[in-house]
């Protein structure tokens, strides 16, 4: 069974996360704008952020994926079947979007290299992943029910998560990538599991998403946005 049958991001409760950060992500993106969005599975966050006016060149490995991306017809917008992290492109974008999805490959490092790559001079690189201090999780320690807060629970297990990362340790990525760090907010305060999450009505959750401004630190997701230097890195 492939990592696509076993996980739908158009109706798990992640799709949340996926338009939380779309929104934030639209704040920097300009209409006409090139976007490199690797990972960009069913096409969710490609369709807002094409939705901008920008182009878009969305890339995933998942066929499955991929098709029922095309099947949104969106305008300005490529799909590319491939790997991301060996992805090598003879183009530079104004945007590499990595939403999601740092946790998901065994060599980040390597994967912030190919964003970087596809960088052009004075381009930002969007990344969000899981907050290891997001709310939840900082009730789940103190229930006893993780015993670190970087700990993979059973769902993050079963959809292969390789690990938990930080804030920090994404910008020490980014960095060694040849990356300035420029920005660092939050995606939606997250009290309650996704399960106990997905109960509640849409407006409330609305509300988790506004109010993250207010606690940035502690959000379901970290967002960091970095810049390329003038001298922007090479294509592989």
């Amino acid at each position: 069974m492939t990592y696509a049958d076993r996980y739908d991001p158009d109706v798990d409760f992640d799709r949340w996360y996926t338009l939380a950060t779309a929104r934030e992500i639209r704040r920097w993106v300009r209409p006409e704008d090139a976007v490199l969005e690797l990972g960009c599975a069913t096409g969710l966050m490609t369709a807002e952020l094409s939705g901008r006016g920008a182009a878009v060149t969305g890339v995933d490995h998942s066929p499955s994926f991929l098709e029922r991306a095309r099947a949104r017809d969106l305008p300005g917008v490529e799909l590319i079947e491939h790997d991301i992290v060996s992805l090598a492109i003879d183009q530079r974008f104004d945007h590499v979007v990595l939403a999601n999805v740092v946790h998901e490959v065994p060599e980040p490092a390597a994967l912030f290299g190919t964003a970087a790559a596809h960088l052009r001079p004075g381009g930002l690189l969007h990344v969000t992943l899981q907050n290891p201090r997001s709310i939840h999780r900082l009730v789940g320690l103190e229930l006893g029910q993780i015993d670190d807060l970087c700990q993979l629970s059973p769902r993050g297990e079963a959809l292969d998560t390789v690990a938990i990362v930080d804030a920090d340790h994404l910008e020490s990525l980014g960095r060694a990538a040849g990356l300035v760090p420029i920005h660092r907010g939050g995606v939606m305060i997250k009290p309650l599991p996704n399960a106990l999450m997905e109960t509640l009505p849409d407006e409330v959750i609305e509300g988790f998403i506004r109010a993250a401004r207010h606690l940035p630190a502690n959000a379901a997701m970290n967002y960091l946005v970095m810049e390329a230097g003038s001298a922007g890195a090479d294509v592989a």
